[in-house]
């Protein structure tokens, strides 16, 4: 059986000296219910909220090293902040981890060890070939509803229309617009949320034929981000 593996923002626990003991554990990803009574009626109304608890997955690491110790410290700085891990048997898929969260280390001998880690993530597998940009035009979304992120370039006030729905921006020179944070900024970061008017939720692609343009003297790349809710 191939060996398991895990990549974290572009380096492999093989890189760090350790092996996955198991194939990682899922769970979260469910749908968040509110319950209320009602005087005088028996049992409780369920209200669904149309979004999902984080995603969390575990994994276990085994540690082989003289140098156990100062592996593990390399392995904490690795394995810390946020950022796109992927697992070794679906290659074309990624999570977008928020936090990670450290197990206790397990020391069994003087070489060896176990270290358990939780990647807390955005509840959606994401594919590799959804953050490919595409130009304008009608794109089909064969995966469930997607939150794509739309760069526009020009100058002046611009109309981003998506499947009929109108989205104002005052561009200068660029425009970032990120549906899944629901923040607009320029490519080094700096917010222009106060130079575009509209529901960024409106923006979104749903399963099927999607229509995007843009106005004249502007161009626009999409990266769609393909993918299936957990």
């Amino acid at each position: 059986m191939k060996k398991m593996t895990i990549i974290y923002n572009g380096s492999s626990c093989e890189d760090y000296g350790c092996f996955m003991n198991d194939y990682p554990e899922f769970a979260g990803g469910r749908k968040v219910y509110n319950t209320y009574s009602v005087p005088g009626r028996d049992g409780q109304l369920v209200e669904t909220d149309d979004y999902l608890e984080n995603l969390t997955i575990g994994c276990t690491f085994s540690i082989i090293s003289e140098q156990f110790m100062d592996m593990v410290r390399y392995i904490r700085l690795w394995l810390s902040g946020s950022g796109k891990l992927v697992i070794s048997d679906s290659p074309d898929i990624f999570y977008k981890v928020l936090k990670i969260e450290h197990g206790d280390i397990s020391r069994e001998i003087r070489r060896f060890g176990t270290f358990t880690v939780t990647f807390i993530c955005v509840p959606f597998e994401f594919l590799q070939s959804g953050q490919l940009p595409v130009g304008p035009g009608t794109l089909h979304n064969f995966q469930d509803m997607a939150r794509p992120v739309y760069t526009i370039a020009g100058e002046g006030f611009c109309t981003l229309t998506v499947n009929g729905y109108e989205f104002m921006a005052n561009v200068g020179q660029e425009a970032v617009i990120n549906t899944e944070l629901m923040l607009s900024y320029k490519n080094d970061g700096q917010s222009i949320n106060t130079d575009v008017t509209g529901d960024y939720e409106m923006l979104w692609l749903r399963p099927g034929d999607n229509i995007i343009s843009v106005s004249d003297g502007f161009a626009l790349l999409v990266v769609p981000q393909w993918g299936y809710r957990i």
